[in-house]
């Protein structure tokens, strides 16, 4: 005898991307996170799990951010241009992103 279990019903996933976001200037990377980043991420309804700031090169820095976010059409490119937007920002990409629910 076979048990018919009801489906799950299907919804957005929860999404964890790796974002490497470089600054227009290189001075006060945890206050642009907190006043700047940080609030972009959460208007495309996402959260910054972690954060930390790397050196590039030649006093360059980047910050690389955890960021929880739902699964849309588009994946992670809204918020990467959202991103891009910000006239602080010279470049975001996601360079990893993973399902973890």
């Amino acid at each position: 005898m076979t048990e018919n279990k009801p489906k799950k019903k299907k919804g957005p996933k929860t999404l964890l991307g790796v974002f490497e976001i470089i600054p227009d200037d290189m001075e006060g990377l945890d206050e642009l996170m907190e006043k700047i980043i940080k609030p972009t991420v959460e208007k495309a309804d996402g959260i910054v799990e972690t954060y930390r700031v790397q050196d590039i090169a030649f006093g360059a820095k980047k910050i690389i951010a955890r960021i929880i976010l739902k699964e849309r059409d588009g994946g992670t490119q809204p918020l990467e241009d959202a991103l891009m937007g910000l006239e602080e920002v010279q470049r975001a990409e996601c360079s990893m992103v993973s399902i973890i629910s």
